[in-house]
């Protein structure tokens, strides 16, 4: 008895947390970058990040910070809007979202050297398809692209991106380019992965902002020991306090009385 009680105490102590739960982060610019930090040449601006101004050899980003603490995130949907400029000349180098290890400074448009990368290609540096294109990288490995118009005359355009066990998905501008399930194999999530948006200019030259984003996530807890609280330990006690006191009495009303026999 004694010890199905403590079970149902420890059951009651370390069940409390679910296995799933949710990471959030949610910002407009009005009113500083909330949890997350800048990095390079990324400020607050106008009520939007500005990651890199209309310079040369700029490099700035926007980190968030861990949202899922512990855990590994299994999905997660981000929406944002971007803008490039000045309107009618080319642009470079290009902007993207990656969500893998933080970065020591800054990324640009390349973004993250591991993990999930959308990058919104603006200069033609050899690759294919050429720029302006966009690119869904995994693990530094290029795996779908599209070339669509990037410039977008400092008007704010809309991104958003799913990810999940079916893979990644991506529409920019409401449609005018869209991924659908693009094969993430062998990318494996993992702890202390984080979202930054990051951008880039070389030679050439683009003011690169990013606003209204929105994350959401989806994590499962890592499979550790878990630690009670405080109010845990207190259950735990109470419980083990009432199973000492339940055997006690149990005991009184089983042994024999005074010059009783055990056998009747």
């Amino acid at each position: 008895m004694q010890t199905r009680i403590l079970a149902i105490a420890a059951a009651l102590a370390v069940g409390t947390s679910g296995a799933c739960y949710a990471g959030a982060y949610n910002n407009d610019f009005s009113a500083g970058v909330g949890a997350a930090s800048l990095r390079g040449t990324a400020v607050l601006d106008s009520g939007s990040v500005r990651l890199t101004p209309n310079a040369t050899s700029q490099q700035g980003s926007l980190v968030i910070n861990d949202l899922d603490p512990g855990g590994v995130v299994q999905s997660f949907d981000v929406s944002f809007t971007l803008s490039t400029a000045p309107a009618g000349v080319s642009l470079a180098d290009g902007l993207s979202l990656s969500f893998g290890p933080a970065p020591v400074n800054s990324y640009g448009e390349s973004g993250a050297s591991s993990g999930l990368v959308v990058t919104f290609d603006l200069w033609d540096n050899g690759e294919t398809p050429t720029p302006p294109v966009i690119r869904i990288v995994v693990n530094g490995t290029q795996v779908a692209a599209q070339q669509v118009a990037l410039n977008t005359g400092s008007s704010f355009l809309p991104v958003t991106v799913h990810y999940d066990s079916s893979g990644l998905d991506v529409d920019f501008n409401s449609g005018v380019a869209t991924f659908t399930n693009v094969n993430t194999a062998g990318f494996a999530p993992a702890a202390g992965l984080r979202f930054t948006f990051g951008a880039r200019t070389g030679d050439g030259t683009a003011e690169q902002r990013i606003d209204d984003v929105s994350i959401v996530t989806s994590a499962t807890e890592l499979k550790t020991t878990p630690v009670p609280t405080l109010t845990q330990w207190g259950m735990i006690v109470a419980a083990t306090l009432l199973a000492g006191l339940g055997a006690h009495a149990l005991r009184r009303r089983r042994s024999p009385g005074i010059g009783s026999s055990r056998w009747g």
